[in-house]
C-alpha cells in the first residue's frame, strides 16, 4: 500500500487543527472522505481537502477507496465505531482514550484482531523525536540508573458544553490528560506497574477534574504522575536517576514548529539542548502505515 486512503469520522478540533493537515503532508496517506453528525463541519473540510463528504457512515465504510478510518469522536462512541470499521475490513486509527474502561479496551482490541485489521490508539506524543533523544542520553549513562519517572499534564477547564465535561460521553481528566502521563510511564519502563495508589478530585457533578498517581514498577523504580483539567497549563516529564535528572519541558502537546528543549542536571550543572522540531502527527501516520504494511 503506497498511501493509506483515509475516511475521517469526526471533524472537530483535533481533525481540523492537527490530523487532516498531517495526512495531507505525510506522504503515506490521502484523505478520501469525511463524516460528521454536523454535516457543515464535514463539508468545510471536504472543500479544503477536495475530498468526499458522506451523509451516511455506512456509505463511508463501504467506500472501496478507503483503507482505514481515523476516529476523532467522544470516547463513548469509540467501541461501536471501531467495531463497525472492523466489520468493513477497515484499519483503525482511533484517538485516545480508546475505551471507557479496561474491559471495553480489551474487547475492541480482540474484535479488531479477530477480523484481521490493524488498530492503533492515537497517543501521538510518543512519535516525537525528542523522546528518542531522552532514551539516547539515558543509554549513555548521563543520569545513571533511572529511579523515578515524573510527569505532569494539565490545563484550565473546558466549557460545560464540551464533551470532556460530560461523564456519560467519556469526559473527565483521567481519560483525557491522565491517559497521557499513565501511557508515558508504562511506555518508558516497558511494563505494567506492580501496584498503584491514586488521589482523585471530583467536581460537584461527580466528574473527575484532577488526580495524582503513584505507581510502583518494581526493581526500585516508580512513577509519580499528576494530571488535571482545572489547573494552570503544564505539559512535561522528568526522569530522576542515580546521577542526575533529565526533563522535557514540552512533552505531550507540542506544535510542529516549536523547538523542543531538553534539560539535563548533574551535580548542579545544567545543560540545555535545543532539539529539532517534529510533527508528531505525521510521524504517527508513518508508524500506522508501517504497521499496516507489516501485518
Amino acid at each position: 500500500m503506497e498511501k493509506i486512503g483515509f475516511g475521517i469520522i469526526g471533524c472537530g478540533y483535533q481533525t481540523t487543527k492537527n490530523m487532516a493537515p498531517a495526512m495531507a503532508q505525510s506522504g503515506v496517506s490521502k484523505i478520501v472522505g469525511f463524516y460528521d453528525l454536523d454535516r457543515a463541519k464535514a463539508q468545510t473540510l471536504g472543500d479544503v481537502y477536495n475530498a468526499a463528504v458522506f451523509d451516511d457512515l455506512d456509505d463511508l465504510l463501504a467506500c472501496p477507496e478507503i483503507d482505514a478510518v481515523y476516529i476523532a469522536t467522544p470516547i463513548s462512541t469509540h467501541a461501536e465505531l471501531c467495531k463497525k470499521a472492523a466489520d468493513h475490513a477497515k484499519h483503525v486509527l482511533c484517538e485516545k482514550s480508546l475505551a471507557l474502561n479496561p474491559d471495553q479496551d480489551a474487547e475492541i482490541r480482540e474484535y479488531c484482531e479477530a477480523r484481521g485489521v490493524c488498530l492503533l490508539e492515537g497517543f501521538m506524543y510518543q512519535y516525537h523525536t525528542q523522546h528518542g533523544f531522552v532514551r539516547e542520553m539515558i543509554a549513555k549513562g548521563e543520569i545513571g540508573e533511572p529511579v523515578l519517572f515524573q510527569a505532569w499534564f494539565g490545563f484550565p477547564p473546558f466549557p460545560d458544553t464540551d464533551f470532556r465535561m460530560k461523564k456519560e460521553m467519556g469526559g473527565g481528566a483521567l481519560l483525557d490528560a491522565g491517559a497521557y502521563v499513565i501511557h508515558a510511564a508504562k511506555n518508558f519502563f516497558g511494563r505494567e506497574p506492580e501496584t498503584e495508589h491514586r488521589v482523585i478530585t471530583h467536581n460537584h457533578n461527580g466528574l473527575d477534574m484532577q488526580g495524582s498517581i503513584l505507581m510502583d514498577f518494581g526493581r526500585g523504580q516508580s512513577a509519580l504522575l499528576s494530571y488535571g483539567m482545572n489547573n494552570s497549563y503544564k505539559n512535561s516529564y522528568s526522569i530522576w536517576g542515580t546521577k542526575g535528572e533529565i526533563t522535557l519541558t514540552r512533552a505531550f502537546s507540542i506544535p510542529e514548529y516549536l523547538i523542543p528543549v531538553c534539560r539535563i542536571v548533574v551535580q548542579g550543572l545544567v545543560r540545555e539542548y535545543q532539539l529539532q522540531p517534529c510533527n508528531q502527527f505525521v510521524e504517527e501516520l508513518k508508524a500506522f502505515h508501517k504497521l499496516i504494511k507489516e501485518r
